[in-house]
């Protein structure tokens, strides 16, 4: 069973305890027979000439700057093992131990924390397996269980570390102890799952930005997809009507644009006006026509009802340029009023939500450049553009590595609301295929590591809190578009280029957009509403076709499968996330494994009215789930709704557009427990008198 609480501590100081959840894929939570322990001496009791019996120090880092100690304030009987360093040091207690090639191990222990700051922490690892090691503690921390699961391979001998720093130094104090090495059976398929409801815990609000959209100027997104004038289903501007009452059923809170790689090339002022003249796309290769701008965008985000949110030019823009977008859409000095005047729009556009760049730390964009560069930039384009407009909100391009993060925020973090950070967990660029469901459904629990990794750099630079994620790009599968992007202007007829450009049509084939993208997706949500503190906004990538929820075509749309999980969590929760608990069984690939079962309950503010979301990702079995109120007993029928499906790969398409629906319906409750179809999202409603 793998167990994990969510509870209302763990959406405020104590969330990143997710992360230490206990892998427990076979067995009790409970400790093992210490006779099974592979590690001798894994209580730190006995000690043998200067040290402890068995251990060994290690220094990767800051040797001379660490103190290795015996501690007596051991969590069971006499001692524990301690690290400790002021000046910073990447450190361990190390043993070896025996094991078989190719098994299964739970590797386990105990460890407190005294304000530990800078690397991952403290943790248990194994030496020479990267994905062997368990979730770091940082901070100040009682007693608190870390736990893993993993393959020995070839290995016939292991390294176990008591980790102090992690690939960098890390300064204060941590206590191990009780470690343990066991070998375990393969993850199980116990297809029981227990949600334990805490009705009296506090509840927290989220943000619904957490549910928004993003649109590039790529393929057909804009041109093909939102807008088409000429087309019997476009209005008189152009824009697709069926694409808006469509994405009027997501109540998509926010759209971000015009990228994106493109952004880093876009020149705003090529868009607005009466007298627009077609520019290079350099980024993707096509010529840009431009009659798609901001005005049009704005407009666009008025008719769905969503908050229009502009990402700036941070790759061959200058700040002028940035501070200028500003001016043009929220400026009120006369000139502005009356260059608006002109292209129709004398009251201001009330953009009030900009990013500084897209993905600028990377290579492959337009104006890479490195944190020494992008720093001090973010910080002189923050100024300009809050002298402009000091109501706006910023976001700045960034990642969740230490030594890009935490400069960022050193510089320019007191001008910032959101940090932005984006992944797409198939990465099918430059190399096209089609995973299938289990491959896709054991990537479940990947956006929650990234969302807290974030969160430790956030607590570590002490804006936690003040600054929030903005998940601006996120999806199961990338965009294709082998060899591209570029920085430079093409030849547009070369037959090469549009070979390329052609290539991207595969992201259209409608049969890779199974149930394991809707089941992706709500597992994205359940990370993203668990650290409602921390995650204000979230923008699958992109909103209309390539990849995404919705496919525009000339005679219409078709609804994919994530399409429905989005309308779901966007029209059928409650607005606050309640404190549960949560039990089960999980299933295993070639190298990954995740629970059977994921969950998150919401509640309104009188606490009388539920409604919980529950995801199977098994592919074929039936889940008993045993869902506990406190307080409360749960029988009878209750109201929900369930999106599942005749196969986990079932897609919809042109000829077969509700192939996958949700389905409005009653789920029954004997003795607690309700029945959950495979590979389903269901969201149960609950109310009480």
């Amino acid at each position: 069973m793998i167990k994990r609480n969510i509870s209302s501590s763990y959406i405020g100081f104590r969330m990143l305890l997710f992360m230490a959840l206990a892998w427990t894929c076979a067995g009790s939570e409970k400790n093992p027979d210490s006779k099974s322990n592979l590690l001798s001496n894994a209580s730190f009791e006995e000690t043998g000439g200067s040290g402890l019996r068995g251990w060994e120090s290690r220094a990767w880092a800051g040797g001379s700057k660490v103190e290795w100690k015996i501690d007596s304030s051991a969590r069971t009987g006499r001692r524990c093992a301690s690290i400790f360093s002021l000046a910073g040091a990447d450190a361990a207690w190390s043993i070896k131990a025996r094991v078989k090639t190719n098994s299964f191990y739970r590797l386990s222990g105990w460890i407190r924390t005294r304000e530990l700051r800078g690397a991952l922490g403290a943790l248990i690892n194994v030496q020479g397996l990267p994905d062997a090691k368990t979730a770091a503690v940082t901070g100040t921390r009682d007693w608190t269980r870390v736990s893993t699961v993993f393959q020995s391979g070839a290995a016939t001998e292991l390294e176990i570390n008591c980790l102090f720093g992690g690939w960098g130094s890390s300064t204060g104090q941590a206590w191990y102890d009780d470690v343990s090495l066991h070998q375990c059976a393969a993850p199980s398929e116990d297809t029981t799952a227990t949600v334990s409801i805490d009705t009296r815990a506090a509840s927290f609000p989220y943000s619904p930005m957490i549910f928004g959209g993003f649109l590039e100027h790529f393929d057909r997104q804009i041109y093909g997809g939102v807008f088409e004038p000429g087309s019997p289903l476009a209005d008189a501007r152009g824009f697709r009507t069926d694409v808006i009452a469509a994405l009027r059923e997501l109540k998509v809170p926010v759209i971000r644009w015009p990228g994106g790689c493109y952004a880093s090339g876009y020149h705003w002022e090529s868009g607005v006006g009466k007298q627009r003249h077609p520019t290079d796309d350099m980024a993707w290769g096509v010529v840009e026509p431009n009659t798609f701008g901001t005005d049009e965008y704005v407009d666009f985000c008025r008719q769905i009802g969503s908050i229009p949110y502009v990402c700036n030019n941070a790759g061959n823009g200058t700040v002028q340029e940035m501070a200028g977008w500003v001016a043009y859409c929220n400026g009120t000095d006369a000139d502005h009023v009356r260059i608006r005047a002109a292209n129709g729009y004398r009251q201001p556009r009330a953009v009030n939500l900009w990013s500084i760049g897209n993905e600028n730390w990377g290579r492959h964009e337009i104006g890479y450049k490195p944190i020494e560069q992008w720093a001090p930039l973010v910080l002189e384009a923050a100024k300009r553009m809050r002298a402009v407009d000091p109501a706006i909100e910023l976001t700045a391009a960034a990642v969740p590595d230490k030594s890009w993060l935490l400069p960022l925020l050193k510089t320019a973090g007191p001008y910032l609301n959101y940090i932005s950070i984006h992944n797409y967990w198939t990465p099918l660029w430059e190399n096209f295929s089609v995973p299938n469901y289990m491959s896709s459904i054991l990537k479940s629990e990947e956006p929650e590591r990234s969302i807290a990794n974030t969160i430790g750099i956030l607590q570590e630079s002490g804006q936690r809190g003040r600054i929030k994620i903005a998940f601006d790009e996120w999806n199961l599968r990338s965009w294709h578009h082998t060899g591209f992007p570029r920085k430079t202007v093409q030849d547009y007829a070369d037959p090469k280029v549009i070979a390329l450009v052609a290539e991207r049509a595969k992201s259209d084939l409608a049969s890779q957009y199974t149930l394991a993208d809707a089941l992706f997706a709500a597992s994205f949500f359940n990370a993203c509403l668990r650290h409602a503190g921390d995650v204000g906004m979230a923008n699958v990538a992109p909103l209309v076709n390539t990849t995404g929820p919705l496919f525009v075509y000339p005679k219409g749309i078709v609804r994919r499968t994530h399409f429905y999980a989005m309308k779901m969590y966007a029209n059928e929760l409650q607005n606050r996330v309640a404190a549960i608990e949560l039990s089960s069984g999980c299933f295993a690939g070639s190298n990954a494994a995740v629970p059977i079962v994921d969950a998150i309950a919401t509640v309104d503010e009188s606490g009388k009215s539920w409604a919980l979301a529950l995801v199977n990702r098994h592919p074929e079995k039936r889940v008993q789930c045993s869902v506990h109120l406190k307080g409360r007993q749960l029988k009878g029928d209750y109201e929900a709704i369930v999106l599942a499906g005749d196969s986990p790969d079932a897609f919809n398409d042109i000829d077969h557009p509700e192939r996958v629906v949700p389905v409005l319906t009653r789920m029954s409750f004997s003795k607690e427990k309700v029945c959950l179809p495979p590979h389903s999202l269901s969201i149960i409603k609950i109310k009480f008198k």
